[in-house]
């Protein structure tokens, strides 16, 4: 039952191919932990399904690596690692969010978490890597640090998922920068950030990720009824 409402409140957030099996699998992931934690997974699980579309779209299951930079409770990298074979390397600055990821993700040969802060981390070349919902957490010269960085160690041929909040619609833009502003006054996320999410506009976040020596292959707003103005970046080494 729980599976199920999970799954449907998936759909709000977007079309994808997350299924009722998976919920139940992460469900069952989870039961150990607190009930407050096991709150915060399903939280962000159900906000996967446009995510996991583009990475199944993009991002071939030919062997490499893929790094999931601000990889939080690891979801999405314990949902990455259980359909696919390539190596999954989650990066998080959170301790306490890395030991919840270690404990939902036990039994996953191919998927490993490290301590560390994504504006600083060197990571090793790599085929994949993903920044979903990180960015808006740092100033804009810190943004194109970050972006530089992982422009430097991608692959020949290889993919940058971007995925963040924009500025449009304005209703989606104010309500979820009132949440983050709220979430960051709280501090949920174990480290010094700013005092407000920095969500760019469109182009701002276009002619970022260009100036970083990436081209931009796809870009497509999040289409859901959640109240989010996600946008997707695909982009690749120029």
């Amino acid at each position: 039952m729980l599976a199920h409402i999970l799954y449907q409140l998936s759909r709000i957030f977007g079309d994808g191919p997350l299924t009722s099996q998976d919920c139940q699998r992460i469900i069952d992931c989870c039961s150990s932990l607190s009930f407050s934690n096991q709150m915060r997974v399903w939280t962000r699980l159900i906000c996967l399904q446009p995510i996991l579309k583009a990475i199944n779209q993009y991002v071939p299951t030919v062997p490499g690596r893929i790094i999931d930079l601000g990889s939080g409770y690891g979801v999405l990298s314990c949902l990455l690692a259980s359909s696919r074979k390539q190596e999954i390397l989650g990066i998080e600055v959170s301790l306490p969010r890395i030991s919840i990821a270690q404990q939902i993700t036990k039994g996953l040969p191919n998927l490993n978490f490290q301590h560390g802060d994504i504006a600083n981390v060197s990571v090793e070349p790599s085929s994949t890597i993903l920044l979903i919902d990180v960015l808006c957490l740092f100033p804009n010269e810190t943004q194109q640090h970050i972006l530089s960085t992982c422009a430097n160690k991608l692959v020949d041929n290889g993919t940058l998922i971007l995925k963040d909040n924009t500025t449009i619609p304005k209703w989606k833009f104010h309500y979820a920068n009132l949440e983050e502003r709220i979430k960051l006054f709280l501090g949920i996320y174990s480290t010094p950030t700013l005092k407000r999410p920095n969500y760019l506009s469109p182009d701002t976040w276009r002619n970022l990720v260009i100036k970083s020596n990436l081209k931009i292959r796809a870009e497509f707003f999040v289409n859901s009824l959640a109240p989010y103005p996600g946008i997707i970046y695909i982009c690749q080494k120029s």
